[in-house]
């Protein structure tokens, strides 16, 4: 006998069905199977807290009168029109070639207005609503699966994320942290502040690969309160939670929602690069929200806003109390030219060969562009050896094979330099005179090396074409950090 999710009319709620009961007034939300074979019930979106469109609603969740006289749900405009210069409500977006006219089938006009920044979220028009609903989420009572012991220098930094949230009438806190401190386990005092005073919690970071490396290690910790990771892709992007692990182009679909909101990597491209990232983030959040900022190389304006006010932590020193891995520069000649020709250049060769005969530890090697790793994953061929970028079909299971040590060697663009961890890992940057390693990024790049107390060590090697300002810059602010 085969079965089907139904949502019977009249009713909200799905349930299973044999074929055979199904009426034509069902709306049918699977596809027929054998009841052991039949896939979980699909989840209804969660409309709480969110900005959509209406038709990201369900039939289930289609907007009555009722509701908008009681004020449980609330409608705002799409695009708002002031002197003719439209700005999109959702993303943020005021660029006047951001934005294009159609013929529009539902207010009949063919010069109606659309949103191009943020049409890969569904299109926002001059003619269509924006559908906001309260919260009423559950909070639990917070239990903390984590056995560990902060430092000193992680206690002074999170008692201060925690008193900001407590009593302080400040608003912003910067934690100014190297890479390696642990900065995720500082902000378990946080959260359990947080939902204790039944709050809500957003952690936007603008990678997908560190949503991806956070939600576990949440989760874990804290078994018993609800949260999500919103990504592209996610198959949790229309459901809510009291914490929410999100990357910041995600934030678009919430509307003043979020009490708490942690900006991991703050100076991370896109993020500090895109001003409607920016705008995103801050509508997803309340008016009084507390806003937490972390990062190893905060950009200079953020230091000089907050520097006066004391609302800045810093943490000089990684968890485990060893010092960051200093660079070490080597000449590596044109070794574009030898790529270009489907040669590996020779000096890379050399190293890599060092580094696999004298070292226990797998091997990180950073490139310029996507084209540059896709041919130095072909040139190698080796089947250890795998390369990853930002557009890769299997850029979530690869970085996952890799920290399971099913490769030797990750040829990897800028979308690894933050954000993730490898317990025992030695890092090249081939080409590190390009203009794409700023000196954060090579500071980032540098702590992905000698995180864990296990190896709190490894070799970082800038392997370059001529060395340039951001390199010299980049050891020399290691090395500030270490005598600290």
């Amino acid at each position: 006998m085969k079965c089907v999710w139904v949502v019977p009319k009249g009713q909200l709620e799905p349930v299973v069905l044999p074929c055979d009961l199904v009426q034509q007034d069902d709306d049918v939300q699977s596809e027929a199977a054998v009841i052991t074979h039949l896939k979980p019930s699909p989840p209804l979106p969660t409309l709480e807290g969110k900005s959509l469109l209406t038709s990201e609603l369900t039939d289930q969740q289609i907007v009555t009168r009722r509701q908008l006289i009681a004020g449980t749900v609330q409608l705002s405009i799409g695009i708002s029109l002031k002197r003719s210069a439209p700005t999109c409500n959702r993303c943020g977006n005021q660029d006047k070639e951001q934005f294009a006219m159609f013929d529009c089938y539902w207010c009949g006009r063919n010069e109606c207005l659309y949103c191009r920044s943020c049409i890969m979220m569904g299109k926002v028009t001059t003619c269509t609503p924006l559908v906001h609903i309260p919260i009423t989420e559950p909070f639990p009572k917070t239990r903390l699966n984590w056995h560990g012991l902060l430092t000193d220098a992680q206690k002074r930094a999170s008692n201060q994320m925690v008193e900001i949230l407590q009593h302080r009438t400040d608003n912003e806190l910067l934690v100014w942290a190297v890479c390696g401190a642990g900065k995720t386990e500082m902000l378990f005092p946080l959260i359990i502040e947080a939902i204790d005073q039944k709050k809500t919690l957003l952690i936007a970071t603008p990678r997908t690969d560190v949503v991806l490396e956070l939600i576990p290690r949440i989760r874990q910790a804290f078994p018993n309160l609800r949260s999500i990771a919103l990504y592209g892709g996610s198959e949790e992007r229309f459901q809510s939670a009291p914490l929410v692990i999100s990357t910041t182009h995600q934030t678009r679909r919430y509307f003043q929602y979020f009490d708490v909101v942690i900006i991991d990597e703050i100076d991370a491209f896109p993020y500090h690069y895109d001003k409607s990232l920016r705008f995103a983030v801050n509508k997803a959040a309340k008016p009084s929200a507390k806003f937490y900022y972390l990062s190893a190389t905060p950009p200079q304006s953020l230091i000089k806003k907050l520097k006066t006010n004391n609302q800045i932590a810093m943490i000089n020193r990684r968890y485990h109390g060893f010092p960051l891995p200093v660079p070490s520069l080597k000449w590596i000649g044109d070794w574009r030219s030898y790529v270009e020709r489907g040669k590996l250049p020779p000096k890379l060769k050399a190293w890599m060969n060092r580094q696999e005969r004298e070292s226990d530890r797998q091997l990180l090697i950073f490139v310029p562009s996507i084209n540059v790793s896709e041919r130095l994953e072909s040139i190698i061929a080796r089947k250890d050896i795998i390369c990853v970028h930002s557009q890769h079909a299997k850029r979530k299971e690869i970085v996952e094979a890799f920290r399971h040590k099913q490769y030797h060697c990750l040829i990897t663009t800028t979308i690894l330099e933050r954000g993730v961890t490898f317990p025992s890992v030695d890092v090249f940057i081939l080409g590190a005179e390009n203009d794409v390693f700023t000196i954060a990024a090579l500071v980032q790049i540098a702590g992905r090396a000698g995180r864990s107390l296990e190896d709190p060590k490894g070799d970082v090697l800038f392997l370059h074409d001529g060395t340039t300002i951001a390199m010299k810059q980049a050891v020399k602010q290691i090395k500030r950090m270490n005598e600290r």
